[in-house]
C-alpha cells in the first residue's frame, strides 16, 4: 500500500502542528508555506481533520489550525483514514471494487497479513513521537514520504532498512 500525496501532505501538517510549541494556533499561510503547498488546498486537507475532531481551528487574518488533544494519541493510522475517509482499510490491492474472503482477488490471500502488519505499524506510530523525533534532530519533516516514512517506521521497531 502507498500513501496518496493528500495522505502525504496531512501527516507533514499534523506532525508539524504536533510539534507547534505551546501548541498555539498555527496560521495556515505559515503551514503552507513551511510546507510548500498552496494554501487553499491544505485548508481544504486540513478541513477533513477538524470534522473529525482531531483539529481546532480559528478563521480570519490570523486563522490557523492546532491539534485537539495528546499528540501521541493520535496515531498515523487515524491520520490515513481521516485523508482516506476509511477506505484504506477496504480497499483492493489490484483495484477492484470488491474483494473480500469471500469474493478475493488473485493477490487477496497474501495481501492480507502484509496489510494487517503494515496497519499494526501505522497504529504504533504517533504524531508526538514523530514530531519529538524531528525535535531531537533525528528525523527531518522531509523524510515523511513513502521511503522515509518506512524508514521512521523501521527505526522505530529496531528493524534494518539496509535489508529491504
Amino acid at each position: 500500500m502507498i500513501f496518496s500525496r493528500s495522505t502525504q501532505y496531512a501527516i507533514q501538517a499534523m506532525v508539524v502542528l504536533a510539534g507547534h510549541p505551546g501548541r498555539d494556533f498555527v496560521m495556515s499561510r505559515v503551514l503552507a508555506a513551511r510546507l510548500n503547498l498552496p494554501e487553499s488546498y491544505l485548508s481544504k486537507l486540513m478541513l477533513r481533520f477538524t470534522q473529525a475532531g482531531l483539529l481546532e481551528s480559528t478563521r480570519g487574518r490570523a486563522g490557523g489550525y492546532r491539534l485537539r488533544g495528546d499528540p501521541h494519541a493520535i496515531t498515523l493510522r487515524q491520520v490515513a483514514d481521516v485523508v482516506s475517509a476509511g477506505r484504506m482499510s477496504q480497499e483492493c490491492l489490484l483495484g477492484l471494487k470488491t474483494c473480500s474472503d469471500d469474493t478475493a482477488c488473485a493477490m487477496h490471500c497474501q495481501w492480507q497479513p502484509v496489510k494487517k502488519r503494515l496497519f499494526d505499524l501505522l497504529d504504533e506510530q504517533n504524531l508526538g513521537r514523530l514530531a519529538d523525533g524531528i525535535a531531537s534532530g533525528r528525523y527531518r519533516l522531509e523524510e515523511l514520504n513513502v521511503h522515509g516514512l518506512t524508514a521512521i517506521v523501521q527505526s522505530a521497531r529496531g528493524l534494518d532498512t539496509s535489508q529491504s
